[in-house]
Formats: C-alpha cells, structure tokens, sequence
C-alpha cells in the first residue's frame, strides 16, 4: 500500500496487481503464463511474505521462468537488512536488486526509469 502511494505521489502511472502471499502471485503468474500481456514488467517481491515467502517465489517462478515470453524485472523489498538476504538476492539471477524499506519517492522512480 505505501508502494502504491508512493507510485501515484511521484506521478509514476503504472497498473498494480496486488497479491497477499507468495501463493496467490505464482497461481496468477501460471494461469496467464500464455498470456503476457497481463502479466507485469515490474515485480515488487516481499521476502516475508505468508504462505509463500519472497524466495519460495522465486523458486516457483523458475519452473515458469523459460516459457514466459516477456522479460520481468524482479525486485526483493523488505525491512530485512541481514547480510543473509542481502547477498541472496544479489546473486540471484532472477533478482534485479534488493531494494530496502521504506521505499523512497527517488528510488521508485529510479527503478521504473522516470
């Protein structure tokens, strides 16, 4: 929701589709797997999240990852500042960046490009 604010504040116009754990996300990323259209360019992903967290995600995602005709740009954001999660999602192929809470107006707009 802060994200959201966030995007709408710095006039940066995107479409959002919020899910609330891990689950939901990869259950709407394999049913539209055809259909690229509908699913994002930019994903904000949660280390802990219910469910399913951040990396159960991730590796979900990698069982879709080669027929996904689009390229996705995967962001890990959390308030986690362990080094453990930090270096994870630096070497993660899959992980653009590790981006911390709170998420600034500046930084959002570095990450979509505006």
């Amino acid at each position: 929701m802060i994200v959201k604010k966030q995007l709408f504040v710095s006039k940066i116009e995107c479409e959002i589709l919020k899910f609330y754990n891990g689950e939901e996300a990869f259950q709407y990323f394999k049913e539209n797997l055809n259909n690229a259209e509908v699913l994002p360019e930019y994903v904000m992903l949660d280390v802990n999240m219910p469910i399913k967290d951040g990396w159960d995600f991730l590796e979900d995602y990698r069982t879709l990852s080669s027929s996904i005709r689009k390229k996705i740009k995967i962001y890990m954001v959390t308030s986690s500042v362990m080094n453990s999660d930090i270096d994870r999602a630096k070497n993660d192929k899959d992980v653009e960046d590790y981006v911390s809470k709170p998420v600034s107006s500046q930084r959002l707009a570095e990450l979509f490009g505006s």
